[in-house]
């Protein structure tokens, strides 16, 4: 006898499903593997690797405490009413019935304040402080930092009553206590900026293996335009993870000028901070040049290569006012300051001739002519092929006009 074969193909109705579930694994493999990818890129950055450090440092310090991934040491915002919504569904620690009583506040200082909870059935009360003492003094914690982050935002005392007014908080410590703590913060910012800075320099010789060290220099001023009466510079290591080396500030402000009836009050204790004549527009080199010239006796380095951007004026007075006697100081451009000086230049001529109809009787702006977008190709274009030909000046001058022409 003959057995009949048992014939196993899969319909086509099957077929068609398998064979779209096979593309949907596909594709969803492919789109998994490029994620992975741009994450691991992402995660390669040193700003991303600052942010992944500091977060596993938070939860290690709280773990050997606790399984939970809540930095202890850390602040939560929740809503009073959540908070006694929460206490009413605990027991009383003395009666041990259900909570059901009275929230009050004991003691505001800033944004710190003693919470009390008094259990109406037997008027036990407890107390809770939200925010601990800074070791060594009477301020609380949440109050110093307020100060601080209302610094670096720029916003200070009166910015800091608007944020919290608009968040719904309770006030930060009064104008006054806020000046008085301001002087002693300026004290302690000072050491611990000193302090890192040095940390950074050591840093920075390890990784040059040496003392001559080479650096970017740039400066800022508080207002806009040469016309501000305060301005800063500082000096940054060039390694893979820049840090700051030194800082130096330039004000020209007398108080002497600026409220003539006040410095007559105030003649006898005031410490006028002037220590610049000149114009705000040579500040950022006359403070890079004091920041050259003590780097020997403060840090025990010399700055023998300096990156500046191509408009300054701070290597040309580095080479007349040799800070290093014996010593050269080598200037290195930086490429980008090249790219961004053509972009400028092109919106500069874009703008000039807005609307004006050209000799094609078109606008110098449109598709396929002088267009943001087309800005932007030519920019990166340059600096790619200043990179490209950083060692041959004659290839370098090809490759540039030949992005002009194409």
């Amino acid at each position: 006898c003959s057995r009949k074969k048992t014939s196993t193909r899969t319909p086509p109705n099957k077929r068609r499903e398998i064979s779209s579930l096979r593309s949907k694994n596909i594709s969803t493999a492919q789109t998994t593997a490029s994620n992975l990818t741009t994450s691991s890129i992402r995660s390669s950055l040193p700003s991303q690797q600052k942010i992944t450090k500091k977060t596993k440092l938070d939860i290690a310090s709280t773990s050997s405490k606790s399984d939970s991934n809540v930095p202890l040491d850390g602040y939560s915002i929740i809503q009073n009413q959540m908070l006694f919504a929460f206490v009413c569904k605990t027991n009383c620690e003395v009666c041990g019935s259900r909570w059901n009583g009275k929230m009050n506040i004991n003691k505001r200082e800033g944004l710190f304040l003693i919470l009390s909870f008094q259990c109406s059935t037997c008027q036990n009360i407890i107390t809770i402080e939200t925010s601990p003492k800074v070791v060594a003094s009477d301020r609380r914690d949440i109050n110093v930092r307020s100060q601080i982050g209302g610094h670096l935002c720029g916003i200070r005392h009166a910015g800091l009553v608007k944020l919290m007014g608009a968040m719904n908080l309770p006030s930060p410590i009064q104008d006054e206590t806020y000046s008085k703590w301001d002087r002693n913060l300026l004290i302690m910012v000072k050491s611990f900026t000193e302090k890192s800075m040095k940390k950074a320099v050591a840093e920075t010789v390890a990784a040059q293996n040496g003392t001559e060290l080479m650096v970017s220099g740039d400066g800022f001023w508080q207002t806009r335009g040469f016309q501000s009466r305060h301005g800063a510079a500082a000096l940054i290591s060039c390694n893979t993870t820049p840090k700051v080396l030194d800082i130096e500030i330039c004000s020209a402000l007398s108080i002497k000028k600026s409220n003539p009836a006040k410095y007559d009050n105030i003649i006898r204790s005031h410490q006028c901070e002037k220590n610049y004549d000149k114009s705000s527009g040579t500040m950022e080199s006359a403070a890079i040049l004091i920041m050259f010239k003590r780097s020997v006796p403060k840090y025990g380095v010399y700055y023998t290569k300096y990156v500046g951007d191509g408009d300054s004026k701070t290597f040309p007075v580095l080479s007349k006012i040799v800070p290093y006697p014996g010593k050269e100081i080598k200037k290195i451009e930086d490429l980008n300051h090249f790219s961004k000086r053509m972009k400028r230049a092109l919106e500069t001529v874009k703008r000039q001739h807005g609307r004006k109809k050209l000799s094609d009787g078109k606008t110098i702006g449109g598709k396929n002519r002088l267009s943001v977008h087309n800005i932007l190709r030519l920019q990166m274009t340059f600096a790619s092929t200043i990179r490209k030909s950083k060692h041959d000046l004659d290839l370098l001058f090809k490759g540039s006009w030949a992005i002009f022409w194409h």
